[in-house]
């Protein structure tokens, strides 16, 4: 590898994002080009094959049936015989030649209006035949009067009929024709009901005709455009596989340069995991486009400052570890002498009243000694487990839980303070309710409750109330929890410092050492519990309580 270098390369070359914008460039524009073309021949070619399926052959189905129903109805009145007219005459208004008209016509202008292909697919693709002339020659044929004109010649059918007053066209005229039917056939006369059969069977012949010649002029358009339609569906399965490899080929020629754009890149990243692997005298060279050159000379600057600094960063390594060991013992030292500090006050206390009781000489209550001792004891060997755990594990243990019943931990832990508290002239109340049950290490959860004792009497400096209590409280998952909660009467904890008073060396005493809080939440998380800061319920003191999952 060449040595890194002063000043970064010079030479004249494109950059990397001009070789792959152009590289990109092209490859969307073969991309773009050929999926345009590919959407708008699709385009076309389902519009033109729905539209021939979805409408026109259904309009040619309709015309082939209207003329199919007219043509039976000329040959059912052509079989009809003269006592058959009154069955005729409930025959004939079924026909209804005009309406059939006017119902095609009006398809027939809803057809042509969506006969036109989208404007993205009239961009490429070929147009379709234009349909033919439809509508106005079937308006044409709906407005002809030539018929009423022969018929009002005809003064032996004007007679049978009644006239043609009103009619303005044939349509018009062949409601007359029906009507002058019924009434022949009513009034018996059979010679001028045969001769109104005959024109109507004439009118049903004439329109008859017209729908189909209208009907074999659509049905070739129609014919012409499913041609045109095949020959651009074979056109299409060809163009579009091939403007696809097309842009596909061109895409992997850019791909392939693209690929020779970035080696030196591949390079580079190998003398950075060299580097990184502890190689640090390997240099990468400054080849390739002009950023990746430019990369290159700032790595090696890069790596020549890091060879020199990582001496010193080692010796900056050490005495931060030396910091950290030293910061660790004194958090553990600190841990250890709150746990200690707590109890001793109360061992004192029962200490001096056990050398009064010993001083009284013949007046000696031997059951009060020897509560006084017990007590004593007991807490000496609470202390002694928290010292022995604290130098086998230099942290806090946690624990051996067994069920206990936790009104008896705090009447116990009451028991054992109470000459303190009275001597602080602090009054205590109790609510603990029987039989709740929890699971848990028995010293453990009185150096929880030792903690929130001490703090309690020590926010209440010249006496007060303080109110131990143990309830049940159902969690938000709905399991039962058992509640130890400790209140005191007084000033409670500022706003501030709520969010951080379970925080480890965090006080709101001027001589506390932070760490009674801190402990108390881990003694509550060791046993899947937690301990909570809430509003007072007697006052407004602060309100400690402490959850356990009941065993």
């Amino acid at each position: 590898m060449s040595g890194p270098t002063d000043r970064p390369p010079t030479a004249n070359r494109m950059s990397l994002s001009t070789r792959i914008f152009l590289a990109f460039s092209v490859m969307v524009a073969c991309s773009g080009a050929a999926s345009f073309y590919g959407i708008a021949a699709v385009t076309s070619l389902r519009h033109e094959l729905g539209f021939l399926r979805q409408r026109a052959l259904p309009m040619l189905d309709d015309m082939r049936r209207s003329g199919t129903e007219l043509r039976g109805f000329d040959e059912a009145l052509q079989r009809a015989a003269p006592h058959d007219l009154e069955w005729v005459v409930r025959f004939v208004p079924n026909a209804r030649p005009y309406p059939r008209v006017e119902r095609i016509l009006a398809r027939t202008r809803a057809l042509r209006d969506s006969s036109e292909p989208p404007r993205l697919a009239r961009l490429l693709a070929s147009q379709p035949l234009p349909l033919p002339v439809l509508d106005s020659r079937l308006a044409a044929l709906r407005g002809a009067t030539d018929t009423l004109a022969r018929m009002a010649q005809d003064k032996e059918l004007v007679a049978a009929v009644g006239g043609f007053a009103g009619a303005k066209n044939d349509a018009q005229a062949f409601d007359g024709l029906v009507a002058g039917l019924q009434r022949a056939i009513t009034e018996r006369r059979l010679t001028d009901a045969a001769r109104i059969v005959v024109e109507i069977r004439r009118m049903i012949r004439h329109v008859h005709g017209a729908l189909g010649m209208v009907e074999r002029d659509f049905e070739q358009t129609l014919d012409a455009r499913f041609e045109e339609a095949e020959r651009s569906e074979s056109r299409l399965s060809v163009l579009v596989p091939l403007t696809s490899v097309l842009a596909l080929v061109i895409s992997i020629g850019m791909l392939l340069a693209m690929l020779a754009t970035l080696r030196p890149l591949t390079a580079l990243t190998d003398v950075v995991r060299r580097f990184a692997g502890g190689d640090r005298k390997t240099r990468a060279a400054t080849v390739g486009a002009a950023e990746i050159g430019t990369l290159a000379h700032e790595w090696n600057r890069m790596a020549d400052s890091l060879a020199l600094r990582e001496a010193e960063l080692g010796a900056q390594r050490e005495d931060m570890a030396r910091s950290e060991r030293l910061a660790a013992l004194g958090h553990m030292a600190a841990r250890m002498a709150h746990e200690v500090r707590n109890p001793l006050s109360s061992i004192g206390l029962n200490a001096e009243l056990l050398d009064e009781e010993l001083g009284r000489g013949p007046e000696l209550d031997a059951t009060e000694a020897r509560g006084l001792v017990r007590s004593i004891s007991d807490e000496v060997e609470r202390l002694r487990g928290v010292t022995e755990r604290y130098l086998d594990r230099a942290r806090p243990a946690q624990g051996e839980p067994r069920r206990l019943d936790a009104a008896e931990i705090v009447r116990s832990l009451t028991e054992f303070v109470r000459s303190e508290l009275e001597r602080r002239g602090v009054t205590v109340h109790l609510e603990l309710a029987r039989g709740v049950m929890v699971e848990a290490d028995p010293s453990l959860v009185r150096q929880a409750l030792w903690n929130l004792v001490r703090n309690a009497w020590e926010a209440m400096p010249g006496g007060g109330d303080l109110w131990l209590e143990v309830s049940v409280r159902r969690s938000g998952s709905g399991e039962p929890t058992a509640v130890l909660a400790i209140e005191d009467s007084g000033l409670g904890v500022p706003e501030a410092q709520r969010e951080t008073i379970f925080q480890p060396f965090t006080t709101t005493k001027d001589r506390g050492t932070g760490i009674g809080l801190a402990l108390v939440r881990e003694v509550a998380t060791a046993h899947r519990g937690r301990i909570e800061l809430v509003a007072g319920q007697h006052g407004s003191g602060a309100r400690f309580e402490l959850e356990l999952p009941q065993g």
